[in-house]
């Protein structure tokens, strides 16, 4: 028996606008992932698309970057069509996990970690409170652009996705929403 499974992923970025400050998430690379399942050793190994998304942080302000998941559903993948009655189609987000990285190593999460809904983000730079001013190394948050501060104000994101084979044969898709807020 062959089970397959197609997981889509649509990125969304944001980016919050204060009085007088510009702050922009520009995305470079990789808006629509597809995530297509067809062996088991798949199913249970999962796939990794090594940099698959690039975008780029532009801010004359303080700021945050955040990620989290956006379904109809919180916290679960929708469903777009099922193969069979097999397995539950209830699939947790969390079994996508990202990895962001920068050429400066900024990113205060340094390997892979499971998404969860976007009403509770991961960080990737700062924190939900007013964070201090970090010029250097992991975290930083300062002004710039991504020409004059290419090693802070770039990131790449890694995805890999295990789904097991405990879930309906199907079709599932969801949306990752990368957050750039001032950071206040």
């Amino acid at each position: 028996m062959q089970r397959s499974a197609c997981f889509i992923l649509i990125l969304s970025l944001l980016s919050s606008v204060a009085w007088c400050q510009t702050l922009d998430i520009n995305i470079t690379r990789g808006t629509d992932l597809n995530f297509t399942f067809n062996t088991i050793q798949q199913y249970n190994n999962g796939i990794i698309m090594s940099g698959a998304t690039e975008f780029r942080v532009e801010s004359t302000s303080q700021w945050d970057l955040y990620v989290g998941t956006q379904t109809l559903t919180a916290g679960q993948w929708d469903v777009l069509s099922s193969y069979s009655s097999a397995g539950t189609s209830i699939v947790p987000v969390s079994i996508l996990e990202i990895r962001a990285t920068s050429p400066g190593a900024t990113s205060q999460q340094t390997s892979f970690f499971q998404l969860q809904d976007n009403a509770s983000p991961i960080f990737i730079i700062g924190t939900a409170a007013n964070d201090p001013l970090t010029t250097t190394g992991i975290g930083t948050n300062q002004p710039g652009d991504p020409v004059n501060d290419a090693f802070t104000h770039r990131f790449r994101i890694d995805y890999r996705l295990t789904p097991t084979i405990a879930y309906t044969p199907g079709v599932y898709s969801l949306t990752v929403v990368f957050t750039l807020a001032e950071d206040l």
